[in-house]
């Protein structure tokens, strides 16, 4: 018999933080999930599908991961490539080929077995032209990809991923790539149920409204049980999942709570074992308590503002630099006391012995943004024309705004509107380039420092700012297939360079991961990609 599910809705979230058992003892949500083995844990938004090719937020991500699985998975003590539905690969000497073994125990929730065509058909729908995936980029080491992707009439048998039986898969790359067997861990990779998409118009189609509970087909940990939009969203154990009998979590339900001072209340008041967020307001707090809830960590990240450089007036490159010279990077982290995070010296972070450009580039020098305002026709902020700086309505975004917007208008003289914007709309407007100024953070999906070199490639589906340069596209494809090391990253030393002169972004500091866990949570682990796969967490009471 399982234990009583506490209902939950977000307009009361803190009222009903007591559930009532049948011998009338008050459990909170917390309490009766440690006993029933049901993890409760924060996003920050709420996806608007479980598209996995449609994906927005780290925080999407966290819910997917609990229902499918790659051919690989990550270790959860330090995310190196562990068997996933492939039990072992081979690697060509020359790097080019990678020939996976299917588990033959491996089966979707409703019982098909996952066989090698799945990751083919899910291949040549995330290319497709129709869908629009902004993450096929995922794919541009794979042979062929590309031209699939550009093809008039594309046929998945010229790109190099194939089936050789219904357990056998083969991927053959244009060129050898280190981090490639990490990339496979990603939710791009994931295979799709055909069938499903195929019932349900979903094939080329993007938000077919396949991913529902009922609906969707998956081959993870967990099933998706239920959905109430605004408030929860539930996934229960997968008893047809290949590994069920690793897997000790009976449930997992995702509260998507945007306000960061929401979630901490949640946290406090017994309704949430993870939160997504701590408030700024709250980290000093925090970070002071000997053995306390808060956990913080380097994550392959940078937080960043991004200019539409399709309009004026940030179709001017002094513009843009101005607006980067001008921001004093050590007091916006000062402004979050307990945080964790650096102040950005370059775009990528310092990963793998590379070590970004010359930091000129991105150094406080407030008489020289003055100066070049000036060149652009705007001698102390005069004539400058009403800009509105985008960003999510949570508390950090908005008090980070805060802090740059002081910086702008008292060392440019240029005001600076803030516009607070609700997740999912934030995030199509940004898609749609339809803003001036706007937050962007980035994450590293493998360690590599083309993992973020890629973002401002003329071609690709992410790059938002409009931004394209022959120049730098060069210098970041050639490091990608560069097989000397240190040629490789001072190539990628290169095109960084090009990319922080042009200045489509301004990087602000290198982020970490905050967030409040209940000690009772067991097997997580914090890394650089703040990845945590659920089939190695439990929950025990001490």
């Amino acid at each position: 018999m399982s234990a009583p599910r506490p209902k939950l809705c977000l307009p009361f979230f803190i009222i009903c933080s007591l559930v009532f058992t049948g011998c009338g003892k008050r459990e909170t949500m917390v309490e009766v999930g440690n006993r029933a083995q049901i993890l409760h844990q924060g996003i920050a938004t709420e996806p608007q599908d479980l598209d996995p090719h449609l994906l927005q937020f780290q925080s999407h991500f966290n819910v997917f991961m609990a229902l499918s699985e790659g051919l690989v998975g990550y270790d959860p003590s330090d995310l190196h490539p562990v068997p996933g539905v492939a039990e072992r690969w081979e690697v060509s000497p020359d790097g080019l080929a990678y020939t996976f073994h299917l588990r033959a125990n491996a089966k979707w929730s409703n019982g098909d077995a996952v066989t090698a065509h799945d990751f083919v058909f899910s291949a040549r729908r995330i290319l497709s032209p129709g869908l629009g995936s902004p993450f096929r980029y995922y794919f541009d080491d794979v042979r062929g990809a590309k031209e699939f992707t550009a093809a008039a009439v594309p046929d998945i048998s010229t790109v190099g991923i194939r089936a050789l039986d219904d357990h056998t898969l083969r991927i053959e790359l244009t060129h050898p790539a280190p981090s490639f067997l990490f990339l496979l861990g990603n939710w791009a990779w994931y295979p799709l149920h055909r069938g499903t998409l195929e019932k349900y118009g979903g094939v080329d189609r993007p938000y077919a409204d396949w991913s529902r509970p009922g609906r969707l087909v998956g081959n993870g940990p967990y099933t998706l049980a239920e959905w109430k939009p605004g408030q929860v969203i539930v996934v229960k154990k997968n008893p047809r999942y290949w590994d069920a009998a690793r897997v000790r979590l009976n449930e997992i339900h995702f509260h998507p709570i945007e306000n960061a001072d929401t979630e901490e209340r949640a946290f406090r008041s017994g309704q949430l074992h993870i939160t997504e967020n701590v408030p700024g307001s709250k980290l000093r707090e925090y970070a002071a308590q000997q053995r306390g809830p808060l956990v913080v960590a380097p994550i392959f990240a940078t937080y960043a503002y991004v200019f539409n450089v399709t309009r004026p007036p940030f179709d001017d490159v002094r513009v843009r630099r101005a607006f980067s010279l001008a921001l004093d990077r050590e007091s916006i982290v000062a402004s979050q006391v307990g945080s964790g995070i650096r102040p950005a010296r370059s775009f990528v972070p310092p990963v793998g012995g590379y070590a970004g450009p010359d930091e000129a580039a991105l150094r406080f020098d407030p008489a020289e943004a003055r100066r070049l305002l000036a060149a652009a026709g705007y001698p102390e902020g005069r004539g400058f024309p009403a800009v509105e700086l985008a960003t999510n309505t949570s508390q950090l975004h908005r008090e980070i705004a805060e802090v740059v917007q002081q910086l702008w208008r008292k060392n440019l003289g240029v005001p600076v509107a803030i516009s607070l914007k609700e997740g999912k709309v934030f995030y199509q407007e940004r898609i749609r380039k339809q803003y001036q100024l706007s937050r962007s953070s980035w994450f590293g999906d493998y360690p590599d420092p083309f993992a973020f070199l890629t973002l401002y490639l003329g071609d690709n589906g992410q790059n938002t700012t409009g931004y394209a340069r022959p120049e730098y596209d060069r210098l970041a494809l050639s490091a990608g297939q560069t097989l000397d090391e240190a040629a490789r990253l001072s190539r990628y030393r290169e095109a960084e360079a090009v990319l922080l002169r042009d200045a489509p972004v301004v990087p602000l500091f290198h982020e970490t991961s905050r967030h409040l866990v209940h000690p009772a949570v067991q097997g997580r682990f914090p890394n650089l990609f703040n990845i945590h796969p659920y089939q190695g967490m439990w929950l025990e009471t001490k």
